[in-house]
């Protein structure tokens, strides 16, 4: 009888596991590096999302080839140790994001609108496991001559006809990232957008240097966030904290979000960046155990001029029929009660910097604190501000400023 019941729970045990985890090879996909898997792929996150949600496995092996992928409801795809889900080199293949009742698509950034992975307005949705999601971000760039040291310089194939975001959220609620590694993104490694309750834990992000535009974990406008235990090595900016409010259907703060025990280097631009052209409101942060040993700005609340019109303007992106929204249905930035701790931060130029552009709407900057921290640079920080900005009650407590190459 003892044994019978083992038996028994075992079989059950055998049985749940199957019926909630969907196996991509099962629905034709290949690890070959060559074959395209996207349809394969999507047919298991559909049956699973179908049934009630669970896990899509990626299982080990190679290189599967894909192009946009979009999660739903309840998925978990998790990308085991030894596989790699490779972004197709055809530009094409990546559909064009629709407008839509969750985000102002038009007005994405760079008026780029494709991505590897692009999951809206869904809840309880996860990427993990120890596996790679490679953006190929070679094959969307070119080389030529440059008058730099070098000789030569990378640039975009186009600006357009890329993928743009390598892991997008948005508009989603109970998201998590965990262990992935992010290696070659063709432009953003990540991107969380309007989004509640996210988790990001043991993410890897390698950004390929040569090309541009390679930011590391960016928020905007995302509310409970808890961000631990992460390596980024960025071609841009490695942390964005900021509101993208005129991509938000409703604008809404950056807030409560916590950031503990990560490396964060950056190769071209800041470690930390708070704050964007036309941003609303950052608040409730706090940022600890954080070690940066290469980055060209270590810590910085930028808020760069409003760009003339007509003059095409890349992000916030102007020109081609896009105008600022009205003051009236934006948020003016402040940035309040964000805390920084524990950190050796690096860099190259400023290892501070507070950047206001003349024509931007600022309520004010306060309630700002540094303790136990330690920077190295050639420069010493740098502030651009006006009085009406009210940048003020700011605290450093143990924080060393070592002016040196």
């Amino acid at each position: 009888m003892k044994n019978a019941v083992l038996a028994l729970t075992a079989a059950v045990s055998t049985l749940c596991a199957t019926a909630t985890e969907y196996d991509v090879t099962r629905y034709g996909a290949k690890p070959d590096g060559a074959t395209d898997n996207t349809a394969a792929i999507q047919k298991a996150i559909d049956d699973c999302a179908a049934k009630g949600g669970g896990r899509v496995l990626v299982p080990g092996g190679g290189k599967y080839v894909t192009y946009t992928l979009n999660l739903k409801n309840n998925v978990e795809l998790h990308v085991d140790r030894g596989a790699t889900l490779l972004g197709g080199e055809d530009p094409f293949k990546y559909p064009v994001f629709e407008t839509n009742a969750v985000w102002n698509a038009e007005r994405s950034p760079r008026f780029n609108r494709r991505a590897m992975f692009y999951t809206v307005g869904q809840t309880n949705v996860a990427i993990t496991g120890s596996g790679t999601i490679d953006g190929n971000a070679e094959k969307f760039h070119h080389e030529e001559k440059h008058n730099n040291w070098t000789g030569y310089r990378w640039f975009r194939n186009s600006h357009t006809n890329i993928t743009g975001r390598c892991v997008f959220f948005v508009g989603c609620r109970d998201v998590r990232l965990d262990d992935v590694l992010i290696l070659h993104p063709a432009g953003w490694s990540t991107w969380f957008l309007d989004c509640d309750r996210v988790g990001v834990r043991g993410v890897r992000i390698e950004a390929d240097r040569r090309f541009p535009n390679g930011d590391g974990l960016h928020f905007g406008g995302c509310r409970d966030v808890v961000v631990s235990d992460c390596i980024v090595h960025s071609q841009d900016d490695a942390l964005i904290l900021r509101t993208h409010q005129e991509q938000m259907k409703k604008p809404r703060p950056c807030e409560r979000v916590v950031v503990n025990n990560c490396i964060l280097n950056s190769y071209g631009a800041y470690a930390i960046r708070i704050g964007w052209t036309g941003d609303g409101p950052v608040r409730d942060i706090t940022v600890n155990n954080i070690v940066s040993t290469i980055s060209r700005a270590g810590v910085g609340f930028t808020l760069p001029p409003e760009p003339p019109a007509p003059k095409e303007y890349m992000d916030p992106p102007r020109g081609r029929g896009l105008v600022p929204p009205p003051l009236s249905e934006r948020l003016p930035f402040y940035a309040e009660n964000i805390h920084f701790s524990n950190m050796t931060i690096y860099g190259s130029r400023a290892p501070l910097d507070i950047s206001i552009g003349d024509n931007q709407r600022v309520d004010y900057i306060k309630n700002i604190s540094f303790s136990h921290c330690r920077f190295k640079s050639p420069n010493l920080p740098r502030t651009r501000f006006h009085e009406r900005n009210n940048v003020r009650d700011w605290c450093f407590s143990d924080v060393v400023f070592e002016i040196g190459e």
